[in-house]
């Protein structure tokens, strides 16, 4: 189902958005204008998205983790290394 039309030519859910902004480009300065007041008029007719307050996402604690699988161990850093090894 076409989203509509402009200037004769038929923008739809089946076109990407590149397909779109190449689209979008072709079209001269003024056109181009046109389009963008059209795309921000769509974005304040939408309502803003409520700041729902869900519960808060308990991550876990990684240097917890690495504290208890590795120690106190400081573990060499292998990437500066084989830099150090293989300069350009």
């Amino acid at each position: 189902m076409p989203l509509g039309f402009y200037n004769g030519k038929v923008f739809g859910n089946d076109m990407s958005v590149v397909e779109l902004i190449k689209q979008v480009k072709a079209l001269p300065a003024r056109e181009r204008e046109k389009v963008l007041w059209a795309i921000l008029a769509l974005d304040e007719e939408c309502p803003a998205p409520s700041n729902r307050r869900g519960r808060r996402v308990k991550w876990p604690d990684v240097e917890a983790r690495a504290r208890r699988i590795f120690g106190d161990r400081v573990l060499p850093n292998l990437v500066l290394l084989e830099r150090e090894e293989n300069p350009f």
